[in-house]
């Protein structure tokens, strides 16, 4: 009895042992290999992952450089278009400034040459006012007295052979076919008129060709005569030029 339970004890311990060999090399074994080959794939999953964090990370790292310098990039470029305004804005105040000193300088140079322009016609205005007021006075005091005297020196003194003024009425008298204007302030008889023509005709040029002499009275000369060829004043005796002569 205790034989057979000795016996059936080894068999079992060498069933035991059979099914541990079984199990150790067809499950155990296999097992094991899985899961090492588990924890391997694990392990390079975790290491992966690692990796990749460590990438992320230095993209993250790199993303935030690249941020930064964007960043300083865009202020440098702010900084700048900030210069270049307040340049262009000191540019263009300064030449506006230019632009408004030149229009207040030639307002200026404007207002004083329209104010000598101004001066200059009131001083003409005056002179001629002048000139016509004192002219007036003696024509009203001793016209006839003085026009008698201007005539009689131009018609005594005559015009001086080779004078300016010879010259001047034959240049005149050829430029302007020969038509002649004797003014005179008071009407003349027949005898001044005659020694006008006379004293005329003796120092132009004897060409043949006789000059029209026409006779204007013309009071604003005052007194005297004035001689024109066509429109050219050659000889001027009056009491006029004699003024105007006194106030230049």
């Amino acid at each position: 009895m205790l034989n057979l339970q000795l016996s059936t004890i080894i068999f079992q311990i060498i069933n035991f042992l059979i099914l541990l060999v079984v199990l150790t090399r067809f499950l155990y074994q296999p097992i094991t290999r899985t899961m090492q080959q588990r924890q391997e794939a694990i392990a390079a999953r975790l290491r992966d992952a690692d990796e990749r964090g460590r990438e992320a990370q230095a993209e993250r790292e790199q993303l935030q450089r690249q941020v930064q310098e964007a960043k300083a990039q865009a202020e440098q470029l702010l900084a700048e278009a900030r210069a270049e305004a307040a340049a262009e804005r000191a540019r263009l105040l300064e030449g506006a400034r230019q632009d408004a000193a030149r229009f207040q300088e030639e307002a200026q140079r404007a207002i004083q040459e329209q104010e000598r322009a101004t001066l200059g016609r009131l001083e003409q205005q005056i002179r001629t006012t002048t000139l016509h007021v004192a002219g007036s006075l003696v024509r009203q005091a001793a016209g006839p007295m003085v026009h008698q005297a201007l005539l009689e020196r131009l018609l005594d003194s005559g015009i001086p052979s080779g004078a300016a003024e010879e010259d001047a009425l034959r240049r005149a008298v050829t430029a302007s076919d020969s038509q002649l204007v004797v003014q005179l302030a008071y009407p003349a008889d027949s005898e001044v008129q005659q020694r006008l023509r006379t004293l005329l005709l003796s120092r132009l040029p004897t060409n043949g060709r006789v000059p029209e002499i026409t006779l204007q009275v013309t009071p604003e000369l005052f007194a005297g005569a004035r001689i024109l060829a066509g429109q050219q004043v050659v000889i001027d005796l009056s009491l006029e030029r004699t003024l105007a002569d006194l106030n230049p």
